[in-house]
């Protein structure tokens, strides 16, 4: 269990960036994942890691997704200079994160959330982007060590290393649908992240 103060030391690696994406490609953006045909919400798998539980429905977004990819992309395009900076004491003097996971776009519903979890599914020197898409919804902070609420606003992104120290989670939404895009980057692990 980490102290109080281990804690708030590790505060220092979580960054919040705002207004990612223009106003009219985020009002777009917004469009069109409010207009797909989503899945229906479930549980993670029971073989997951750290024993999983949520309630949230989930697709990958690769290229053939057309204007909705491009959109999360160039979120992601926009948002990697920030991380290197956010990052450039402790990633090695020539950063280059050339994979990722995909990006995951989730919706979570009305009692929608995500149990406790790290994201260790990358490499060491990875981390993990949380792009909020709207924040028309209650509830759904996601919460770092049981004790730390971060409330999303739409349009901005939380970043933060994937590792075993960054135990989250995402609390229930209480009201509306919550929209969001989970990517890890990493050096050695992944996906060809398209540049």
């Amino acid at each position: 269990m980490l102290m109080l103060n281990e804690t708030k030391g590790l505060l220092h690696y979580l960054f919040h960036h705002g207004n990612v994406l223009s106003t009219f490609d985020h009002r777009r953006l917004l469009e069109l994942i409010k207009g797909l045909d989503w899945p229906e919400p479930d549980n993670p798998p029971p073989t997951s890691y750290y024993n999983l539980k949520g309630y949230r429905s989930q697709m990958l977004i690769e290229p053939e997704h057309g204007e909705i990819f491009d959109l999360i992309h160039k979120a992601h395009i926009r948002l990697m200079p920030a991380i290197y900076n956010d990052y450039k004491g402790t990633l090695p003097t020539d950063p280059i994160y050339d994979k990722y996971s995909g990006y995951w776009l989730c919706k979570y519903p009305e009692g929608g959330y995500l149990s406790p979890h790290t994201d260790v599914d990358a490499d060491a020197g990875s981390v993990t982007t949380s792009y909020t898409i709207n924040d028309d919804y209650e509830g759904g902070d996601i919460c770092f060590w049981g004790e730390h609420d971060i409330a999303s606003k739409g349009n901005s992104a939380h970043v933060y290393p994937s590792n075993h120290l960054f135990k989250h989670e995402v609390k229930p939404v209480t009201k509306g649908e919550r929209y969001s895009v989970i990517t890890w980057f990493s050096y050695q692990k992944g996906k060809e992240w398209l540049t």
